[in-house]
């Protein structure tokens, strides 16, 4: 049985991941730590080999450090995080010889969207990205669209973009992660969406994940605890996960 402490358990994913957990034969709910919560006296109650963290950018960073001094794993979903909290993630999880899996979408389904764009990147220099949350997020753009920007960068040749457009109004053309263009929606009726549009002589090509229901997350999410273990160190991205040799 591996023990498993949620972080955020009251929220929008954070219930999920407890019921997610609680219904695991292989794994026991060790505690919930939600807003006002001792986390330090939780953790030293519960024992956890796995804290789990879905609160927000603020809180996600001393979150997983007090659970990789407990000696616990941490797997991180919140997004926003700081290339400079990320780093001082991995020093202190090498430090104790444990994981700290940091993903902005556990979905299976986004990360294998991803994976195709970066693929489809290599054949089509014409991308730019339309992500779609609920009112409440509130980083923009979303973390899945920046990774996702960062790996089509990464992976197309020679990138393309119009010649001599203009913007009426500031931001019409999006913002630019890595030269991508990325346009963010914020809407009531969303829970996370995503499309990725690849342009070509005479033809496009769509990419898209829509996400419908929270519980979407939950089995990247209890994938990612079960092998922890596995892993020393920062681990961006489920995809390290679910395929660890690539």
């Amino acid at each position: 049985m591996i023990r498993v402490v949620v972080l955020g358990s009251k929220g929008r994913v954070g219930s999920q991941i407890v019921r997610g957990v609680r219904a695991a034969r292989d794994l026991e709910l060790a505690g919930e730590v939600d807003v006002g919560d001792d986390l330090a006296g939780v953790l030293a109650r519960g024992r956890p080999q796995v804290a789990v963290d879905f609160t927000t950018p603020s809180a996600a960073e001393p979150n997983a450090e007090a659970a990789l001094r407990a000696g616990a794993h941490a797997v991180v979903g919140t997004t926003g995080l700081e290339d400079t909290a990320l780093r001082r993630l991995d020093t202190l999880a090498r430090e104790r010889r444990l994981a700290c899996i940091v993903a902005p979408n556990f979905a299976l389904g986004a990360v294998l969207m991803m994976r195709f764009a970066e693929e489809a990147a290599r054949h089509f220099p014409w991308v730019e990205i339309v992500e779609r949350h609920h009112e409440g997020k509130v980083d923009a753009p979303s973390g899945t669209a920046r990774l996702t920007a960062e790996r089509v960068a990464a992976a197309r040749a020679a990138p393309k973009e119009p010649e001599g457009a203009t913007e009426g109004a500031p931001g019409a053309r999006g913002g630019r992660v890595a030269g991508v263009p990325v346009h963010s929606l914020r809407l009531p009726g969303s829970v996370a969406h995503q499309e990725v549009w690849f342009g070509g002589p005479g033809e496009s090509l769509v990419l898209r994940h829509d996400a419908i229901d929270r519980a979407v997350y939950v089995p990247g999410v209890l994938l990612a605890v079960r092998r922890a273990s596995l892993h020393v160190g920062l681990v961006q991205g489920l995809e390290a996960v679910l395929w660890p040799s690539r």
